[in-house]
């Protein structure tokens, strides 16, 4: 399964880091990639994910999700 989230305030190169490190944090993503350019971040999951727990980690680490498809 596959997520598409678009995610406002990044940056950098750390910025992508720490979505990328929050992300992964979460039981179920087996893989996620940041896009700075395009302001979004592709997430590979194993198990269903609610989008509430994919926002939150990002809202925790400081961005602001601004869609998850």
């Amino acid at each position: 399964m596959q997520k598409i989230i678009n995610i406002d305030g990044m940056s950098c190169g750390h910025c992508t880091a720490a979505v990328e490190k929050a992300l992964g944090s979460v039981n179920g993503v087996t893989d996620a990639k940041v896009d700075l350019a395009a302001k979004r971040a592709v997430v590979h999951l194993n198990i269903p994910v609610d989008d509430e727990v994919l926002a939150d980690v990002i809202n925790n680490a400081g961005f602001t999700v601004a869609g998850i498809q």
